[in-house]
């Protein structure tokens, strides 16, 4: 059992019920506020590193998230509720989200139909635009921070841990934490000139993942690794949707779309509403179409290969018949021809004797 499951904050005020995640450096409880009876999440610094040497820069970094959760308000974003510090750990509380990430939503092998998965990256791209005007990158756009709250449509962005402000265009240093396959190339480097361009990236990568139920191939690997497009995996996308992802997934930042709105300018409307096949098995029906398909092949390949065989035989036949016929004239032909020597030489011997 995790450590802190059953502890009590606040004076009483929230109780942690069971752990929901644990990252790099923070975890997170689903818990109960006694006084409301209400589910929250509280985030916390994990055990691994409440003994870290720079446990203070740690809990200035919590601090900030809290103020960066503060400053982006929106439907599609997780709500902030309170920031506290008890026993020298800091503590954030947020609203609690019945419902599955998105990443769960399609994996493994569950993609989205076009229409829908559209309509969940339109959700999140109108909370990033919040998130940019207020001058931050969220950095973490990801199946796994899209939370579908559970009996609604409605998407909620989390996760604002390695969040960070920027001005546009100018060259910051960042801390170089990244989500495999989601984050573009520049994020990985401790200084680049910053702007929502890095965002873009990751909400065309995680669009990707919902139309494929693939996780893209990182930037870093794509030289050796390239990346298949969407229609690839599945023909029966719209070109223009596919086309729209992969400019969005640009591996150098000048060659995106350089805000959301661009981006989403892009995406085409209209699009089909059809729950597409697994990705990774055939349908019963088309199965069983095949295997019906198959046995009429082989029952046509078994008739002829019965005819073929037939043939043969007849052939054989025909050959051994003939052989016998030819044996049977060669014998009566040396049959006839024994009997004629006898006879020529029956008088020869007849006069000898008389002599």
């Amino acid at each position: 059992m995790t450590p802190f499951v059953g502890k009590s904050l606040q004076t009483g005020k929230y109780l942690l019920q069971e752990e929901i995640e644990q990252g790099f450096s923070s975890i997170s409880y689903k818990a109960i506020n006694q006084v409301l009876k209400k589910p929250v999440i509280i985030k916390t610094l994990n055990l691994g590193v409440q003994e870290n040497a720079h446990l203070n820069d740690l809990r200035k970094k919590f601090l900030n998230e809290a103020r960066r959760l503060v400053k982006c308000s929106h439907p599609n974003i997780i709500k902030f509720r309170e920031f506290f510090v008890e026993e020298e750990l800091p503590y954030i509380v947020m609203d609690f989200i019945p419902g599955q990430s998105l990443e769960s939503v399609v994996m493994p092998d569950k993609p989205l139909s076009e229409a829908i998965a559209v309509g969940y990256i339109r959700q999140a791209a109108e909370a990033l635009k919040v998130v940019h005007r207020s001058n931050l990158l969220h950095r973490n756009i990801t199946p796994h921070n899209l939370v579908l709250r559970q009996g609604t449509k409605q998407v909620i962005l989390t996760e604002f841990g390695i969040a960070r402000e920027f001005l546009p265009g100018a060259v910051q240093t960042h801390t170089n934490v990244t989500s495999e396959g989601y984050a573009p190339i520049e994020q990985y480097l401790p200084k680049a000139k910053r702007t929502p361009a890095t965002d873009v990236y990751g909400l065309a990568a995680t669009l990707y993942t919902l139309l494929t139920a693939r996780v893209p191939t990182s930037p870093m690997l794509r030289q050796r690794i390239p990346l298949a497009t969407p229609q690839s995996l599945r023909p029966d996308l719209n070109p223009k949707l596919c086309e729209a992802v992969m400019l969005g997934m640009a591996l150098e930042q000048k060659d995106r779309p350089s805000s959301v709105d661009k981006w989403l300018s892009l995406l085409p409307n209209n699009l089909s509403n059809a729950a597409p096949r697994s990705m990774g098995s055939t349908p019963r029906k088309r199965q069983l179409g095949d295997r019906s398909n198959s046995q009429e092949v082989s029952t046509r390949a078994t008739g002829n290969s019965l005819k073929q065989s037939n043939s043969a035989l007849g052939l054989i036949k025909i050959v051994i018949i003939a052989g016998l016929l030819f044996a049977g004239f060669d014998y009566i032909w040396l049959k006839i021809k024994a009997d004629f020597l006898d006879n020529e030489r029956q008088p020869q011997e007849s006069n000898t004797e008389t002599k």
